[in-house]
Parts: C-alpha cells; structure tokens; sequence
C-alpha cells in the first residue's frame, strides 16, 4: 500500500496547472488548522484489511513450527509502511460448512466437490489457533468466522470455547456469526426466512455464545446490495434492536462486489476500464449511505466486510492487474470518506481478486500479484 503525505496531495495539483508567467501567479494561503474540525477526519491506519476465505487459510499461513514465509513477509510489509497489520476476517461461504474437530488430526482438512473451488465441508482442530497465535507478525490481529449456515448452535459453541482457550486474546478483535445470512438458501433455512427471523436467531444464539467470550461480534455481512435489499438491511437491522439486545456489537458489516462473472450476462459487461471508472465507483457506493447511518446511529463502525471487484472469484486480466490495484487504492480511499471504518478485500488460493497466490496451485509457483 502507499501512503501519500497530505502536504504532496496539497502540492501535486498546483504542479500541475504552473502558470506559464509568473506575473499570473497569484498564491492562496489554506490554513488546514483553521478548518471546521467535524470535517476533517483521519483515515484509520487498518482501514485496509483483507478476509480469507476459510478453507484457504492454512495455505495463507502455513501450518504449526512451518509458516508461510511469503505470507509473513508480505504482512509484515503492510505493517512498516501503513503502521498497522491489515485486519484479517477468516470467513467467507467456508465459514459456514467449517466445524471445531478436537479429535481430528489435521489442522484443517477441506473436503471439495468437483470442479468447486470453496470447500463443502471443513473441520479443525486446535493447531488451527497455534498457526494464528504464531505464524504472523506480532501486531496481528483476527475476525473468526463462525458457522451460522448449519443451523445448530452447538456447531460456534464449540469453535468459541476452542478460540478461547487456545487463542492469545490479543489475536482476536472479534466474531463474526454467519456470512451472507440474507441469501442462506433452504438447505440452511426454513421458509419464509426474513429479517426477523435473522434477529430472533441472532439474539438468541449471541446470547449463548456472550456468556463465552469478552470479545464483541461483528453483525450483519449481508451480500445484497442495498438498492435490491427490500427490510433485509443493516438499517432494518439496527432498527430491530439487535445491537442493543446483545450489548457486544463492535461492528455491522456488508459484503460487495461492483461486477460478476457469475453468469454469462453480467461476465460480458466485465473490463478494466469500467472497474477503473472513478465516477462509477463514487455512484456504486453512494448507496451505502443508509448502512453506514445505521451503523453510526447505534454508535458502531462500518465494515465492508468482504470485497473484491469481480464476484465469483474475480476475473483473468481484470482482477489480478495493476489497474485493479490503483481501483483497489481508490475504493478504499473514498470509503473512508463516506463512512467506513474497514474494507476487507477477499482471498482465496485459486481466486483471480486475490493479492498473493501463497502456494503452487495448478502449476503456477507462488507469486504476488499486483493488487
């Protein structure tokens, strides 16, 4: 990541439109410090954060006295040069299907179907939390995804009591229980399945699971976006009281990606240039603006909890390219301005959005990409 001093941004442009004689040079003194305080706001040094697909996270981080050095290295350097580690969310649809096994032997073992490149079942053990206490840099800090999808709250009972005993507590900035509840399909829940439902289940299973942990819960990681959301919304969310029943809500979160290749209609509509459009990028995101309220209202930061720019694992030439990155930069520098405390951008081992391959994977070395 770059970090650009605000005195540069204040100089670059005046560089830019240099008067051609010096007699039409008239000069304006700003005096930031004279500014309206409620103005101006710092942007949060961890802003940039990434989630992890939860079946990859082994490949990310390697296993217990065997890290992955690449990733540690590339960690470690977000670190120096923003002066904080990015926040990693270990989540994604893998989270759902994933499961604490005492007695299992590996420290974690994905089950795939053909041709699926997120895993359809997965369990670990307790050298899970040994390669997340030991294989990062020292400042490191996680969201735990928790199984919320299978529908029986024994399921992140158990993961919570492994996390606790097993985890430094300076690991864990908090839970997250359920990815994408809004589109959980009838495999996961009953019918009708609305917000409501969300709520009562929410309240009742995070009371169970409070009793467990002094860390709080990130709320929320909703998928839709919020022009199609109907009362399936952070804001109808807050509006029900969750935050407030529960007590230890640290955050509300939405996931996006601003194009597809999810099918062949959306997939033809993908390039570089319109990724990198600047003004479709502020529209897109413009409506968030009841989200991040809600969030605000109940005392509470805004994640983008899950990102990238092309859903279904990105796309070749599009995602994995240095116009992708500068996308990336921009996105999150205007998130910052509209509200959002963190913006959490997706990886997995095989996915083309991601910004490191950290293994060999179907013939292709280890490598870093430009995003």
């Amino acid at each position: 990541m770059l970090s650009i001093p605000a005195s540069l941004l204040l100089i670059v442009p005046g560089v830019a439109c240099w008067p051609s004689r010096a007699e039409n040079f008239v000069t304006n003194i700003v005096r930031l410090a004279d500014q309206e305080d409620s103005i101006a706001k710092p942007i949060r040094k961890d802003i940039a954060a990434l989630s992890i697909e939860f079946c990859y996270i082994t490949d990310y981080l390697g296993d217990v006295d065997q890290p992955n050095t690449l990733s540690r290295v590339l960690l470690q350097n977000i670190e120096d040069i923003a002066g904080a580690p990015p926040v990693i969310r270990i989540g994604g649809h893998t989270q759902d299907v994933a499961s604490f096994c005492a007695d299992c032997p590996q420290t974690l073992n994905s089950t795939f179907a053909s041709g699926n490149d997120e895993a359809i079942d997965v369990s670990f053990n307790k050298d899970l939390f040994t390669v997340l206490n030991e294989n990062v840099p020292a400042r490191q800090e996680f969201i735990l995804g928790l199984n919320f999808g299978r529908n029986d709250v024994s399921i992140p009972l158990a993961e919570v009591e492994a996390a606790e005993k097993y985890m430094y507590p300076s690991r864990l900035r908090a839970y997250e229980l359920g990815n994408e509840p809004d589109f959980y399909g009838p495999s996961q829940r009953m019918r009708p399945w609305t917000v409501d439902n969300y709520v009562a289940e929410q309240e009742d299973w995070l009371s169970q699971l409070g009793k467990r942990t002094r860390k709080g819960f990130s709320i929320g990681a909703l998928a839709q976006l919020p022009v199609y959301q109907g009362n399936f919304s952070l804001a109808e969310i807050t509006a029900l009281g969750l935050p407030e029943k529960i007590d230890y809500a640290v955050s509300l979160s939405d996931h996006t990606y601003p194009y597809s290749r999810c099918d062949p209609a959306r997939e033809a509509r993908v390039s570089l240039p319109e990724l990198m459009n600047h003004t479709s990028m502020v529209e897109y995101f413009s409506q968030w603006a009841p989200e991040i309220q809600a969030a605000n209202h109940v005392g509470l930061h805004f994640l983008m909890g899950e990102t990238g720019s092309v859903s279904c694992h990105g796309m070749q030439g599009v995602s994995n390219t240095l116009g992708a990155a500068l996308w990336e930069l921009d996105y999150m520098l205007h998130g910052a301005t509209i509200g959002m405390s963190g913006v959490y951008f997706h990886m997995g081992t095989p996915f083309y959005y991601s910004m490191w391959q950290p293994v060999p994977h179907n013939g292709t070395a280890a490598t870093v990409y430009p995003t």
